[in-house]
């Protein structure tokens, strides 16, 4: 089922694109109708819709901005404007602001119109998909390194300002390389899904978990208020990772070392606290496992 938003402040316009879609599809598109662009993005605020079919005479009286307005207010929503024949740079406007399509209002059919509907749908769905694999690791579906650093500068961004606390764990799998060779590659693979989904369960709403590479992990974690709360959260974590193992009938055990570090205290820029980090997460490895570090050098010191 599609939800489609008419937008058409003249109501026999409107009754014929509502007809035109419902030919077509056979109940699986549903038509809500509005007349003003005030009264659709009061619908939109409190409904969900998979795209909007908006007449051009509106978007006219109100600007291109209508267009630039509603992609900010709703995350870049496929719009459908029904425009008007022969004005083929007024489309091009339009779809620099944000229309996935323009259709001719007098002369297009009903398969058209419906298409073109189906395509923006569609389209946008595609885009969507394609930023998510950009930002997301495909095996434990955790953010990639690069939603991570994206996350992490905003939030350390919003510290600056508020003079407020940022925490950030490093997780590596003990000794998985050679727990990985034991057993089959699928089982390695299994593992690490398993370990996200044990260390997300660690986490609140929040807070952002990542996978960085191979057996690495990462966590950021805002609004905490000093090392103790740091602390709990490794806790939690080293708690989580202690439970028995069991993929594909194999029993294991499987322990992770964690390196946490805390902004602005053990560094005013990203890569220095990914570097602290590392170095604290290495540390508890020697020392055997199991256990979380604080950079040495910084431990004793207070945050506030």
């Amino acid at each position: 089922m599609i939800r489609v938003l008419l937008v058409e402040n003249n109501l026999a316009d409107a009754k014929h694109a509502r007809e035109m879609l419902l030919e077509t599809e056979n109940g699986q598109i549903e038509v809500t109708h509005v007349e003003r662009l005030s009264s659709a993005l009061h619908r939109l605020s409190r409904e969900s819709f998979d795209a909007i079919l908006i007449d051009r005479t509106l978007v006219d009286t109100h600007g291109l901005d209508t267009l630039d307005l509603i992609q900010a207010a709703l995350g870049r929503m496929p719009i459908v404007v029904l425009g008007e024949k022969g004005d083929e740079a007024a489309e091009r406007q339009m779809i620099q602001h944000g229309a996935q399509e323009v259709v001719i209002k007098d002369g297009s059919t009903a398969e058209q119109l419906t298409r073109a509907v189906r395509h923006a749908v569609e389209r946008k769905k595609a885009e969507q998909h394609l930023s998510y694999l950009a930002q997301h690791d495909p095996l434990t579906a955790l953010a990639n390194r690069v939603l991570f650093r994206d996350r992490m500068n905003h939030a350390v961004a919003m510290a600056k300002r508020k003079k407020h606390v940022v925490g950030l764990i490093l997780c590596g799998l003990d000794r998985f390389t050679e727990t990985n060779r034991t057993f089959v590659a699928e089982l390695g693979d299994l593992m690490l899904k398993e370990a996200a989904d044990r260390l997300k369960k660690c986490l609140r709403e929040v807070d952002t978990a990542a996978r960085l590479t191979g057996d690495e992990f990462t966590c950021l974690l805002e609004g905490i208020n000093s090392r103790a709360d740091m602390e709990i959260v490794g806790a939690r974590i080293l708690k989580a990772f202690a439970q028995p193992w069991a993929i594909e009938d194999q029993e294991m055990s499987v322990s992770v070392s964690l390196g946490l570090v805390v902004y602005p205290l053990d560094g005013q820029e990203l890569n220095d606290l990914f570097a602290r980090a590392k170095a604290a997460m290495d540390s508890a490895r020697e020392a055997g496992g199991n256990r979380y570090y604080f950079p040495p050098s910084q431990a004793a010191e207070p945050i506030c």
